[in-house]
């Protein structure tokens, strides 16, 4: 029986910390991946996604949202109401989070399931979703 302790555990990085938590039931959705970072002074959650290459063989890895507040609201495009927005900076840094926690968790014996295949090969890209996380406006600094 596999040991899935590691696969749950926080990641600490210089940024912050990350950690995979799961798959969840989203709104009208079927279940997503979802990820949770601990940084610039809170917690923030995303969901990410494997998608396939036109081969149906080899994948990469989709982040598609992120900055939600409690780790029930998910959704494809971060709401205002319940994401927060983030500086330029703080982006660039919970990109290189994301990528040093998805490169973990590949190293895992216990992958993530969305990492996870007996039939098909990581890229080890990431891409990030148009509008995956907002923006915070010059004003609001």
């Amino acid at each position: 029986m596999a040991n899935y302790e590691k696969t749950f555990d926080w990641f600490d990085f210089l940024q912050g910390r990350i950690r995979y938590e799961g798959r969840a039931r989203g709104r009208d959705e079927p279940p997503i991946e979802v990820f949770a970072i601990e940084a610039f002074g809170s917690t923030y959650y995303g969901e990410i996604r494997r998608d396939f290459l036109p081969d149906a063989k080899t994948y990469f890895v989709r982040v598609v949202s992120f900055g939600w507040l409690e780790k029930n609201w998910y959704g494809s495009e971060p709401d205002p109401h319940f994401c927060a927005s983030f500086l330029p900076s703080q982006l660039e840094d919970a990109q290189t989070l994301i990528c040093q926690g998805i490169t973990a968790w590949n190293g895992l014996e216990d992958k993530p399931s969305f990492l996870f295949s007996t039939r098909s090969r990581f890229t080890g890209d990431v891409v990030f979703q148009d509008g995956w996380a907002l923006l915070k406006d010059d004003k609001d600094s």
